[in-house]
């Protein structure tokens, strides 16, 4: 029993004042947690998803605290699952956690006629002084921890520009066309990054600037009950630090990184149809190394839903993730750049390996 393979669950609290004029006051607290354990996610957090307050005016809304980073938004108007499975695997265009949810942040929406958008800064999204794969209470500054882990932005303010971020999102709509355009960046001021929970000294190289873009598109053919939609992003870190010798030398032995610039993309493709109260999906993704030995992880998602009410469905889904060469996936799980989704299981794909899952399961949205 696991949450993994459809929307997340989550339990949340919100509210709105009308101010008048056109004015409101309002807040979100929203968190994550396990239905076979009751456990908090996201690290333990209680609200870890969003925790923010904001004020809607005439001429957009203001939001300061926890929440999504623009570029989530980009893949969020355009996918027709609910971020489980490989849907997660690629989730904002290969992006790292930083850009799926930030700490610290404020941002600008404005919607006008098909046209919606969003800028957006925080001065440490999260990041710790030290990344590596440790999460929750086992992470640290100086024990490391992943990126956007619970204790990266709050363990200390950062007076270097660590965790720096800024974004933005734009989509526009025309009748049954929906187009998306996402851009995302991080600083990370040449932080050491380790593998799995090792200490510091044992770093494997050093990161600096990470950027990504992001572009999609979705077409409704309302009639027939069919929806298409694909996305196709680009990401680069810059690397350095790593030598022939030592620890940094596994860098390149383990996880096949040199010095420079490291480039990913992702594409994504999928389909919906739904007839009366069925509903069935089929998604492919591809995230790849466009360097460093062109390790790539290839996934595919297919499923259906039957709505018994407006509120409960049951569904039913078959997921797999292959990894080829070293992909994303390996690395940027080993490492803590990237929260990587185990489709259900304790660990992502090995390298050369493969993960399977079938699951049957139940939704309740109220």
């Amino acid at each position: 029993v696991g949450p993994d393979m459809s929307s997340q669950s989550s339990l949340g609290f919100k509210g709105v004042e009308d101010l008048g004029g056109g004015y409101k006051g309002n807040f979100v607290l929203e968190g994550q947690v396990s239905t076979d354990t009751g456990a908090l996610l996201r690290d333990g957090r209680l609200f870890g998803r969003q925790a923010f307050v904001g004020l809607t005016t005439p001429f957009g809304e203001v939001r300061l605290g926890r929440q999504y980073a623009p570029i989530f938004f980009s893949s969020a108007v355009i996918t027709t699952e609910r971020f489980g499975g490989t849907d997660q695997f690629v989730e904002g265009g290969l992006t790292n956690a930083l850009n799926i949810r930030w700490d610290n942040a404020i941002t600008y929406s404005a919607q006008v006629d098909g046209f919606r958008g969003q800028l957006g800064f925080s001065p440490n999204a999260g990041v710790a002084d030290y990344v590596n794969a440790n999460r929750g209470s086992a992470g640290s500054d100086s024990a490391g921890s992943i990126l956007g882990g619970n204790n990266s932005g709050a363990s200390g303010e950062k007076t270097s520009g660590r965790g720096r971020s800024y974004g933005a999102f734009g989509a526009y709509n025309i009748q049954d066309l929906t187009v998306s355009l996402g851009y995302g960046a991080t600083s990370f001021k040449n932080v050491n990054v380790g593998l799995l929970t090792l200490p510091s000294t044992l770093a494997l190289f050093q990161m600096g600037d990470y950027k990504v873009w992001n572009l999609g598109g979705k077409y409704v053919l309302k009639d027939l009950g069919l929806t298409f939609n694909g996305t196709f992003g680009r990401g680069t870190y810059d690397i350095s630090g790593i030598s022939s010798t030592g620890p940094t030398s596994l860098a390149t032995s383990l996880l096949g990184l040199n010095n420079g610039t490291l480039a990913v993309s992702s594409l994504v493709l999928g389909t919906r149809y739904d007839i009366g109260a069925m509903g069935f999906l089929a998604q492919w993704s591809e995230v790849k190394f466009r360097n460093e030995g062109r390790g790539k992880n290839q996934g595919m998602t297919l499923g259906a839903e039957y709505s018994l009410s407006k509120r409960t469905t049951l569904y039913t889904r078959y997921a797999q993730v292959k990894d080829t060469g070293t992909g994303p996936a390996v690395v940027f799980a080993a490492t803590g750049i990237r929260e990587v989704p185990s489709l259900g299981l304790s660990v992502p794909p090995a390298p050369d390996g493969k993960v399977n899952m079938f699951g049957l399961g139940i939704r309740h949205n109220f």
